[in-house]
């Protein structure tokens, strides 16, 4: 969850030994903090009478209320929701079997060594189309 600095404020970032708990909690308070964001320019769109942008906020809003829902259910260890489980699950086996990213350089010599599949290979000259060609390179000079 964010901590809080010397002025008060709540830090808008998290720090790594956190719980899954603690990272869900997070995730619903930005969830519902953006619904109730949209729910604001909804009653902004109302008021100024554009109706169909109001109800798509609307709508968006409670999308992210229920997704926020969700993580705080999830955080709780009583999510049902498919994904939030896959997460779960994953997150003990990344952690166990993390591996940092290595990247890999490929050398000059790597790169002219490698010869390209027989399909991505120009086709051969026929002996009419290199005399086509040779006639035409005398008629551009």
């Amino acid at each position: 969850m964010a901590a809080k600095d010397s002025h008060g404020k709540t830090s808008a970032y998290t720090f790594q030994g956190n719980s899954p708990a603690d990272q869900f909690l997070e995730m619903a308070r930005i969830h519902h903090l953006e619904a109730d964001q949209l729910f604001d320019r909804a009653i902004e769109a109302h008021a100024e009478d554009r109706q169909e942008e109001s109800r798509l906020l609307k709508d968006l809003a409670i999308s992210r209320r229920a997704r926020g829902d969700e993580f705080v259910r999830a955080a709780n260890c009583h999510g049902g929701d498919p994904i939030v489980s896959e997460i779960l699950d994953g997150l003990e086996e990344t952690k166990i079997k993390f591996t940092p990213y290595a990247p890999t350089f490929v050398t000059q010599e790597e790169l002219l060594s490698t010869e390209l599949p027989e399909e991505l290979k120009r086709p051969h000259l026929g002996w009419i189309a290199r005399a086509v060609a040779w006639v035409g390179s005398w008629i551009a000079r």
